[in-house]
């Protein structure tokens, strides 16, 4: 989950093309991969990705054709369109920036900011995608966890009255210790 700058100049170096681009995809590697970028022979842009959410929307504007230094203009537009929540089980008592979460019970973000707390998964998923969906958005993206939640229950929380029309677009994501990532666009 956090590469070493070694392993991303490593990976760098590996890459079959002279120009690389470096999604992070997390707040904590983006220090490693600019040392990584630094460091490598190859020309590397890293385009700071904090979330699976962020790096995926990148990847929708990646252009093989294009230079890295096109790409990463293209891929940090695409990166700042997109709004990010998570929903997830605390696996410990917590407060952070005022929202309390117990533990074993729901936890929501948004951006990487705590923004949620409640006894119940729906509960922290409806509020979570009341401030995603706050400003007009056209499509929702749910990636699914490795234990995701009935998504009959994810889709009454983002029905409710005050949520505004939107198209659905669901994937099994996998990824451990986040039953559902949001990334509504």
């Amino acid at each position: 989950m956090n590469p070493s700058t070694a392993d991303l100049v490593a990976a760098i170096e590996a890459a079959p093309t002279p120009e690389v681009v470096v999604l992070p995809n997390n707040a904590n590697v983006i220090m490693s991969a600019e040392q990584a970028a630094d460091h490598a022979s190859k020309t590397v842009r890293v385009v700071p990705t904090r979330s699976l959410q962020t790096g995926l929307s990148a990847l929708v504007a990646f252009d093989p054709a294009q230079t890295a230094d096109a790409n990463a203009e293209a891929m940090a537009e695409a990166v700042a369109a997109v709004a990010t929540g998570a929903v997830t089980i605390a696996s410990r008592d917590v407060q952070l920036n005022g929202v309390s979460c117990r533990r074993a019970s729901g936890s929501g973000s948004q951006r990487g900011e705590p923004v949620a707390g409640g006894e119940t998964f729906d509960e922290v998923v409806r509020v979570v995608l009341e401030r995603l969906l706050a400003e007009p958005r056209g499509l929702l993206t749910l990636l699914t966890g490795e234990d995701p939640p009935p998504l009959e229950h994810v889709l009454s929380s983002a029905r409710g009255p005050s949520i505004r029309s939107f198209e659905l677009d669901v994937h099994q994501g996998g990824q451990p210790n986040y039953p559902l990532l949001l990334a509504p666009k």
